[in-house]
C-alpha cells in the first residue's frame, strides 16, 4: 500500500491529516481529514494515477488553508511584492552575501515587479498556477533567441515563494499555503558532454601547455582531475597546496555577484566560504599534476591562477579562456562545470566507492552524488548484466 501524509492547518482549528493509497482493485484513492466535522471527518479523492491523486490532495490542502479568509491575519492591503521586499529585508543580514544577491536578483526580477498589486491574502492556487504558466512561456532576456527558463530555475522561484509565506506565517500567524511545485514546466537541463576523442585532445593540449608553465592549463587540469568547482579553483592559493604531502585543501570559493547600492546595480568579485560545510575538504593530487606544481617557477605566493592586471583570475575570465581553448581545438563548446561531471563519472567507472567520491566532491551525502553527477550508460549496464544469473 502506498501512503502519503500531509497536515492541513486551518487558522483557528486543529490540524487535519490525509493520505493517498493505491487500491489494487479500483485505482488510487486519496483520503483526508476535515477538522471539527463530528463523527465522520474523513473524505475521499479519486484519480486515474497516484500522482494525480497526490496533486489533488495538495490542492485540497490549499483550499482548506484559504477556506475562510476572515480568519487569516494578513493585512488586507499587503501585496505579494511588498511581502517579498519585507522578507528580503529581514534576511539581508542573516544570509551569506552571495545568497542574498541571488535571492534578491530573482525576487526583484520575477516577483516584486510582477506581483506588486496582488494582495497576499488573495493569492490563490489558481493565481499561483497562472503566474508560473506565464513564466514558462517567457523567453530569457539576454540569452539565445527562444531560450526558456529551466526546471531548476522555476523550482528555485517556487522555493522563494515558500520562504516568503513561511516568513508571513511567523509574522502574522496566517498559515502556510501548500502551492504545488511547478515540476512539469520549464525546459529540462541538458548537460552537454564532449566525445571521448575530443576529451583526449583537450587533455593532451592542457598537459602540453602545463609543461610550459601555463597556469591556466594546469588549473583546468586540476578541476578535471580533482572535481573542483570553478569558484573553488579560482580561490585556490599556493598556501592551500601541500607539495610534501601531495594534497590540496579547499577552503574558499570565488564568484561575481550583483551589488545593490542606492538604487544602482553593479557587480563585484567576492571570496567567501565554500558552498557548504562539507565543501571544506582535502583532496589528494594525481602524481603528474603534483610534478607540474613542483615544477612551477616563481615565489609560489598568492593565488595559483592570476590575471594579467589582477592578483587573481575570476571565474568569468577563466570560463572565457576555457571556451577559447575549445574553439581553437574545434571542440563543441561545453560548460566548465561539465569537467566536474566527467570526473565523477570516470571515478565510478574506475571503481571508486560512493562515500569516497562524495567526500572528494564535497557533497553533504552520497545521495547528492548519485542524483546529480553519476549517470549509468548502456555499455556499463550491459557489462554488469552480461554474466548475471539468478542463482549466482
Amino acid at each position: 500500500m502506498m501512503m502519503m501524509s500531509w497536515n492541513a492547518c486551518v487558522p483557528g482549528t486543529e490540524e487535519g491529516q490525509g493520505a493517498a493509497l493505491l487500491r489494487p482493485d479500483q485505482g488510487p484513492e486519496g483520503r483526508y481529514r476535515l477538522p471539527d466535522t463530528g463523527r465522520n471527518p474523513y473524505r475521499s479523492i479519486y484519480g486515474k494515477t497516484y500522482h494525480e491523486v497526490k496533486e489533488k490532495l495538495i490542492l485540497k490542502k490549499q483550499e482548506l488553508v484559504f477556506k475562510d479568509q476572515k480568519k487569516m491575519r494578513l493585512p488586507s492591503k499587503l501585496t505579494i511584492g511588498e511581502a517579498a521586499g519585507l522578507w528580503l529585508e529581514e534576511n539581508s543580514v542573516k544570509w551569506k552575501e552571495s545568497t542574498y544577491a541571488t535571492y534578491r536578483s530573482i525576487t526583484e526580477k520575477h516577483i516584486i515587479g510582477a506581483l506588486d498589486r496582488m494582495p497576499a491574502a488573495a493569492f490563490t492556487q489558481d493565481a499561483y498556477r497562472d503566474f508560473f504558466v506565464r513564466l514558462e512561456g517567457m523567453e530569457r532576456v539576454g540569452k539565445r533567441p527562444g531560450e526558456k527558463f529551466s526546471h531548476s530555475y522555476l523550482h528555485q522561484i517556487h522555493i522563494i515563494f515558500s520562504q516568503i509565506f513561511r516568513f508571513l506565517d511567523r509574522k502574522y500567524h496566517c498559515g502556510i499555503p501548500a502551492y504545488p511545485c511547478p515540476s512539469a514546466g520549464g525546459v529540462p537541463r541538458v548537460t552537454v558532454t564532449p566525445q571521448t576523442m575530443d576529451l583526449r585532445r583537450l587533455e593532451k593540449r592542457l598537459i602540453d601547455q602545463a609543461g610550459k608553465q601555463d597556469a591556466t592549463s594546469l588549473g583546468i587540469l586540476l578541476s578535471g582531475c580533482c572535481g573542483l568547482r570553478i569558484g573553488e579553483l579560482c580561490a585556490l592559493q599556493w598556501g592551500d597546496i601541500n607539495l610534501e604531502q601531495g594534497t590540496l585543501r579547499v577552503t574558499k570559493t570565488m564568484q561575481r555577484i550583483r551589488t545593490f547600492q542606492k538604487g544602482r546595480t553593479g557587480t563585484k568579485v567576492i571570496i567567501s566560504e565554500p558552498k557548504s560545510r562539507t565543501s571544506n575538504r582535502v583532496i589528494p593530487l594525481p602524481g603528474y599534476l603534483l610534478s607540474f606544481l613542483k615544477g612551477m617557477e616563481g615565489d609560489r605566493k598568492g593565488f595559483l591562477l592570476q590575471g594579467k592586471k589582477k592578483e587573481y583570475l575570476e571565474p568569468r575570465t577563466l570560463q572565457y579562456r576555457f571556451q577559447r581553448i575549445l574553439k581553437e581545438l574545434q571542440i563543441p563548446c561545453f560548460n566548465f562545470h561539465v569537467l566536474r561531471h566527467i570526473f565523477a563519472t570516470n571515478c565510478i567507472a574506475s571503481g571508486f566507492d560512493m562515500k569516497t567520491l562524495s567526500e572528494l566532491l564535497g557533497h553533504a551525502n552520497v545521495a547528492t552524488t548519485m542524483k546529480i553527477y553519476v549517470h549509468s550508460d548502456m555499455e556499463r549496464k550491459k557489462q554488469l548484466m552480461a554474466g548475471y544469473r539468478m542463482a549466482s
